[in-house]
């Protein structure tokens, strides 16, 4: 008696689920300006180029300013000469924007939803099922990212060294996190967590 009650718990856990998370409609545009940000933030704006003070050379003027018939310059290392300086130098470029929390939650619900209705993402009870038929499962497929969503420090300290495996907690999982793998499993325990996150509680 005491199995089918816990069975009959994990599929209420797993029916009853936030229809303002788990079925909003896609909206493409929403997704792409949200990862759009995320992706901008991970630029490091490390790239250099040199302007024509940098450039070694060019101490001198070419030639004298009048009389002989070629157009005026002051130095070899111009921008408009081959060998000069860059005008507009990318150094030390700030790429990080900002977007509404608002939005990033939406977007990451639309996320959700859209896996749920593909079918690519799976509600589990990584609680109560052994983590070596979890690790088998996984390994059967080596060309799928799947990404494990779980608040379980055992269970992350269990899939962490596998390669490609993504664990991430119910508070840090993103519209971008969830675009980066091809199978999404998610513990029952952290159904309602990352309802009410994403939710705002509301």
């Amino acid at each position: 008696m005491a199995e089918k009650k816990v069975t009959k718990t994990t599929e209420e856990k797993k029916v009853s689920l936030n229809k303002n998370v788990w079925e909003v409609p896609y909206n493409a545009d929403l997704v792409t300006q949200v990862l759009g940000v995320y992706f901008s933030n991970e630029r490091k704006g490390t790239s250099n180029a040199k302007t024509r003070g940098d450039v070694s050379g060019g101490g001198i003027k070419p030639w004298r300013q009048k009389g002989t018939g070629r157009a005026r310059s002051g130095s070899i290392r111009s921008p408009l000469w081959v060998g000069g300086g860059v005008t507009f130098v990318p150094n030390n470029r700030n790429w990080s924007k900002r977007i509404n929390k608002g939005m990033a939650r939406k977007a990451t619900c639309i996320m959700l939803s859209e896996r749920l209705r593909k079918e690519e993402l799976e509600f589990v009870n990584i609680a109560s099922t052994e983590m070596t038929k979890i690790r088998k499962n996984i390994e059967g497929d080596k060309h799928t990212r799947i990404m494990v969503i779980t608040d379980d420090t055992k269970v992350i300290a269990a899939l962490r060294n596998m390669e490609k495996i993504i664990t991430m907690t119910s508070n840090k999982v993103n519209a971008k996190h969830l675009a980066s793998t091809k199978k999404i499993l998610i513990d029952n325990g952290v159904v309602k967590v990352l309802e009410e996150r994403l939710t705002n509680g509301k």
